[in-house]
């Protein structure tokens, strides 16, 4: 990843600019590693009636593999950044693909109702809520309080997997 692509400071992972200047530059990224790494993982969780949500999908093609490996049942991108959703958005139609709804979305206010999902999947998105908590073996309460309330508003009845 080259130098000018990460903030200033971790905090700057806060301001929802920084990722639509990053993704307005960058074409695609997969946090930590692609799906070829995890699959293992997921496999045995993936069925071709299985609903999923992934997010902050950013300009990952999680969503495109998720297709290829039969999902069928819907499978649903979020991402805080309109650039990012534009941008997925545009190289799903170039590419013909179907299948994958790209959503301008909070993932600490999400537009669906709870347990609208089977499966949902971060791939790092949540680390962003630790970035101004301290510790991070014992965050502030304010940073407990947003993970609970992304984990609300997909549980009880998905599977939450976060790599």
């Amino acid at each position: 990843m080259a130098d000018d692509v990460a903030p200033c400071t971790a905090s700057g992972y806060l301001d929802p600019s920084y990722w639509d200047g990053r993704f307005g530059k960058e074409e695609h990224y997969e946090w930590f590693k692609d799906f070829s790494h995890f699959r293992h993982l997921l496999a045995p969780l993936l069925s071709p009636s299985l609903s999923v949500l992934e997010v902050g999908c950013g300009n990952s093609r999680l969503g495109e593999e998720l297709l290829r490996e039969g999902v069928t049942g819907g499978v649903t991108c979020i991402d805080l950044s309109p650039v990012a959703v534009q941008r997925m958005r545009d190289r799903l139609a170039e590419q013909g693909t179907s299948g994958v709804d790209v959503v301008v979305a909070d993932m600490l206010d999400l537009p669906f109702e709870s347990e609208s999902f089977d499966l949902v999947i971060e791939k790092g998105t949540m680390d962003v809520l630790f970035v101004d908590s301290g510790d991070p073996w014992n965050p502030n309460p304010t940073t407990v309080d947003n993970v609970t309330k992304m984990l609300e508003a997909t549980l009880p009845s998905s599977i939450f997997r976060s790599t």
